[in-house]
């Protein structure tokens, strides 16, 4: 095991996190629960992290990265569920920002979120 992952293996300990490695974290929406609520994403150039959901109906779903949204800042992004839109998505996370930071899905198609921030943790929340 390498120093730098027996670092972030040691912190995500402490932190009471945890790590998926790479691994695609599947979510669903709980009764009051919010709609997108992502574990800590971590970056990598290559092996980064992932997270994956459908939307069941048709709508608007802003959202955020808990860790990178200020008062002065908003690391942000939409999602649009309509008739007329893609049968998937994929967003990238990269410098600081979510690209792209709108797409449009069918009700039922997965987005899918990709951390490519080396090193940087970053979330998938609902506003």
């Amino acid at each position: 095991m390498s120093l730098r992952l027996l670092r972030l293996v040691l912190v995500a300990l402490v932190l009471g996190l945890s790590l998926s490695c790479g691994r695609t974290a599947d979510s669903t929406n709980a009764s009051g629960a919010k709609e997108l609520d992502s574990p800590y994403l971590l970056g990598a150039s290559t092996g980064s992290e992932n997270y994956i959901h459908a939307f069941a109906k048709d709508g608007q779903y802003p959202y955020h990265c808990k860790l990178h949204t200020t008062v002065n800042f908003c690391e942000c992004g939409l999602v649009v569920v309509s008739a007329q839109g893609a049968d998937s998505a994929y967003v990238t996370i990269f410098t600081g920002a979510f690209h792209p930071d709108t797409v449009v899905v069918k009700a039922g198609a997965p987005v899918r979120w990709q951390n490519f921030d080396d090193g940087t943790h970053h979330t998938v929340t609902s506003d």
